[in-house]
């Protein structure tokens, strides 16, 4: 909990599935953001990161679920994109949604700034993780 995260300041948090319960099969729960104020009280903890990952899960609508994005822009104001890390959650979700509808959403969504979007789609991971692109 938060507890654990506010006693280590030194230790970089990494917060799966939106730090929601998420659904493996369908349909979404009925409350699916029911949990959201927490994800937004947890964007206070500088060294927490959430991963965006099976956000089309929660989605009541379908493909390409347009229900997500009044949510996620809270999520992404609260965290902002340089601590937000995108992931499909395919293989764990393959039962809600194939890894095309996982993807597109995020890929082709005019909610995201092209800047937004390679921070969120791979930009903040490798900052996360202190990847960088090697010369072979």
């Amino acid at each position: 909990g938060t507890a654990l995260i506010d006693r280590h300041l030194e230790t970089r948090f990494i917060i799966d599935h939106l730090a929601i319960m998420q659904p493996r099969t369908p349909p979404a729960p009925p409350k699916p953001w029911a949990d959201l104020p927490k994800v937004l009280e947890l964007a206070k903890r500088p060294n927490a990161v959430i991963k965006v990952s099976g956000a089309c899960t929660l989605s009541k609508e379908p493909y390409p679920f347009p229900d997500i994005w009044a949510p996620l822009a809270r999520v992404f104001d609260a965290w902002g994109f340089e601590r937000c890390l995108w992931g499909t959650d395919w293989t764990r979700a393959f039962a809600v949604v194939n890894y095309e509808q996982a993807v597109e959403p995020f890929r082709l969504t005019e909610r995201l700034s092209e800047s937004e979007r390679a921070m969120l789609m791979g930009g903040a991971c490798a900052k996360v993780y202190g990847w960088s692109p090697t010369k072979s």
